[in-house]
């Protein structure tokens, strides 16, 4: 987001962060507070296919599932009015993804340490990426894996640790208006 723009001045918004950082929820609340409409990417995934991740997962595997996602991503920037996008932990692993999400959104990483974020998901269940493993070993993992591209890729960083999803809502929409923002948001320079 460019110094000096406001919500008015956005197109999308588009929440990254791994899973159980609070993309659908947060986004689900930010839709509400800043008056778009909310697209979860993983539920429009499931509609496009007429299937469930897990199934997909199972059928194509992982790269089936990329494929899909992929299909999805471009429609929903494809769209002309702003919504609220809340992706998937992994839709930035492919380079089209990410170039896509950079060109067409303003790009908000939520974060959260490893350990808030296996409570947050439990066991696992209903996530492909966690059957039968240690969720936080597994999101240590995929934390050291994806933080950077995380990084490289966002405007704005909100770190999700101890806040309350209409606390991060609020705070969001008022770091997008340009208003400064209480809590952990912090603006990204020029990404690379």
């Amino acid at each position: 987001m460019a110094s000096g723009a406001s919500l008015a001045d956005l197109s999308h918004v588009a929440l990254i962060g791994l899973m159980g950082a609070g993309k659908t929820a947060v986004g689900r609340a930010l839709a509400a507070t800043i008056g778009r409409r909310h697209v979860d990417l993983d539920r429009a995934i499931t509609q496009l296919a007429g299937r469930s991740i897990g199934v997909i997962f199972h059928e194509g595997g992982e790269s089936s599932f990329r494929d899909l996602e992929a299909e999805c991503l471009a429609i929903q920037l494809a769209g002309h009015d702003p919504i609220v996008l809340s992706t998937g932990g992994g839709v930035l692993i492919r380079d089209q993804n990410r170039a896509a999400l950079v060109d067409g959104a303003t790009v908000v990483w939520l974060r959260a340490r490893p350990e808030t974020l296996a409570d947050r998901v439990g066991s696992g269940v209903g996530r492909p990426l966690l059957e039968g493993r240690n969720p936080l070993e597994v999101l240590r993992d995929l934390a050291d894996e994806r933080h950077p591209i995380y990084a490289a890729a966002a405007d704005l960083v909100v770190d999700t640790d101890g806040r309350s999803v209409d606390e991060l809502a609020r705070s969001l929409a008022g770091a997008l208006g340009g208003a400064d923002a209480p809590g952990q948001t912090h603006r990204v320079g020029d990404r690379s």
